[in-house]
């Protein structure tokens, strides 16, 4: 690590957040390896960097973008809300290389966005870099969104790269060297750059094991490389360094623009790979996003989540979800804004939008709201482009997912595409938060029904355990005799109505007889089975006998007093 050492650093503390806790542990451990003024902490959570920071801030933050509980940008935002434990320089990493997400950093005015994998060399260039902002009082640029491209330079001879590096920045691109084999695959580790110009014939490390490296290796194994060779080479190296994964090579002496007209050829094929790399990567989310929903069954916690993901991933300034009603008549409106942000939004008329997407079920993208009828915006409103999905149930619509962003255009076809993937896994969890809330109703309103019966009611699971009872019912048995989950025992007085679920299961029909209780009472038993089980009603007719009896005997002894 020696050389990623800076000189004269003065005492700085970083933090590093990984929910993996080896990742956190190990770019700390590299980090502190940069001087002995470097404090380097982890955390594998975003509730314990908070406290980590509550009592000592950290100069630099570098988190994970995707963690359980408060995930990176939840951390950024509730650092910067804090002046006291606001870091100086805020660091992102993220598996997902979506256009959304650097978006939302930017607006948290994060200073780096880092893509995975990650390498600890590439790290400690970063933080050195912003060290030395730090000491120069100045903050980097936030994310740029339309950086220059930047290109490697691989050759022995230093005549070769001040030629090649001129040639490249009267071009307009970014470039970087490297002087063997070794330095190539360090520096295309560390910079990310988008095309590498490599020679063969260097020493220490030749062109074609570097070439073999960098395809070997799957964080750095997309760039594409152009090979530049002397005409003496012989056409089998040549044939093998295309093997090996070459994009293409040049001959020296080399004529400019051929060159160029290469590099440029091979930067549209990468950038066309980029675009279905981040859109693989944009899918990837889908299953993270799924996990959180499904751990959920409280509806206002679906919401909040499908909210903070979606403005996230695709960078909107505001999202809502207007929520229906289950007989569709009324709404109820969520709203989640990026970056804390106090500026509301206006929606339109929603009767008018809801009977669209009924009849419709597509979504749509408004390019303008200021001049586009379908979502109309008051004049001081910064709205300008909105993309609507709907929230389709099995039945019927559930509601409308809406994010808007300030930049007009923003959105597009795509973003449909990825939000109504998103909606569906939504709608699921919704609906199944709902179903259960009213499940979990009905089992109440029964559960009070039953108790107010005079008669003893249980309900059985299919497997005939013990699955809820009244009040009535709990009297027929001893203390402890019997408990929920489960079953009568067969030879302790309870065969005969074991017996007549049997014949229920059988007939799949009710079933009503006399039975005896342990306790010699007797019962009109009815079995009913229904979808999961079974439900038992007994009535005592032991007493209802006794009652007749008394009644008799009452008006015997009436009629004798009314002869006399």
């Amino acid at each position: 690590m020696d050389t990623f050492k800076s000189p004269n650093l003065a005492h700085t503390r970083i933090l590093v957040v990984d929910d993996h806790t080896s990742t956190a542990t190990t770019l700390a451990r590299a980090i502190s390896q940069l001087g002995p003024e470097i404090e380097a902490i982890s955390a594998n959570s975003g509730e314990i960097a908070l406290e980590l920071v509550r009592e000592n801030p950290v100069n630099i933050l570098i988190t994970d973008m995707i963690m359980p509980g408060i995930n990176g940008l939840e951390l950024i935002e509730k650092l910067q809300t804090h002046p006291k434990s606001r870091p100086g320089y805020t660091i992102l990493m993220t598996a997902y290389d979506v256009p959304g997400l650097k978006i939302s950093a930017q607006r948290l005015m994060v200073n780096e966005v880092i893509i995975k994998p990650i390498r600890p060399e590439r790290v400690c260039q970063i933080i050195i870099k912003a060290l030395e902002d730090l000491a120069g009082a100045t903050i980097p640029p936030v994310v740029k969104a339309q950086p220059r491209l930047k290109i490697l330079v691989v050759d022995d001879l230093p005549d070769n790269i001040s030629l090649l590096t001129r040639y490249l920045q009267n071009e307009g691109y970014l470039s970087i060297s490297a002087t063997n084999g070794d330095e190539a695959l360090a520096k295309t580790r560390a910079e990310m750059p988008d095309l590498v110009l490599l020679d063969m014939n260097m020493p220490i490390k030749d062109g074609f094991e570097t070439l073999q490296e960098i395809r070997s290796d799957p964080a750095i194994g997309h760039i594409p490389v152009i090979i530049l060779t002397a005409a003496r080479l012989e056409p089998m190296d040549m044939q093998s360094a295309l093997n090996m994964g070459a994009d293409d090579y040049v001959t020296k002496p080399f004529d400019r623009r051929e060159l160029f007209a290469r590099i440029r050829t091979r930067l549209r094929v990468k950038e066309a790979e980029d675009v279905i790399r981040r859109r693989n990567k944009e899918l990837n989310l889908l299953p993270e996003i799924g996990r959180e929903l499904s751990a959920r069954l409280d509806v206002d916690e679906l919401i909040d989540v499908v909210l903070h993901r979606t403005v996230e991933t695709l960078g909107a300034f505001q999202g809502h979800i207007i929520l229906l009603e289950p007989k569709g008549k009324r709404h109820k409106t969520y709203r989640f804004a990026a970056g804390a942000s106090d500026i509301e939004t206006k929606l339109p008329d929603l009767s008018l939008l809801l009977a669209k997407m009924r009849d419709t079920r597509q979504g749509f993208v408004v390019s303008d709201a200021q001049k586009d009828n379908r979502w109309p915006v008051a004049s001081q409103d910064i709205t300008r482009s909105v993309v609507v999905v709907p929230l389709l149930g099995r039945f019927d619509l559930l509601g409308l997912l809406v994010l808007v962003h300030e930049q007009c255009g923003y959105f597009s076809q795509e973003h449909i595409l990825l939000l109504q993937a998103i909606a569906s896994q939504a709608a699921i969890a919704i609906e199944n938060a709902q179903l259960f809330v009213s499940m979990k109703q009905e089992r109440q309103r029964l559960n009070a029904v039953l108790q107010c019966a005079a008669d003893a009611t249980m309900m059985f699971d299919v497997a005939r355990n013990l699955s809820l009872f009244n009040t009535a019912a709990k009297k027929l048995f001893k203390n402890d005799e019997i408990k929920l989950g489960q079953p009568l025992i067969v030879g302790t007085g309870y065969d005969a109505l074991i017996d007549l679920m049997k014949e229920a299961e059988f007939t799949t029909s009710p079933q009503i007889c006399e039975i005896t209780w342990p306790d010699n009472r007797c019962f009109t038993a009815l079995v009913t089975p229904i979808e999961g089980g079974y439900v038992a009603a007994l009535h005592d007719i032991s007493t209802s006998n006794k009652l007749d009896h008394v009644n008799s005997e009452f008006i015997a002894s009436a009629s004798r007093d009314i002869g006399n």
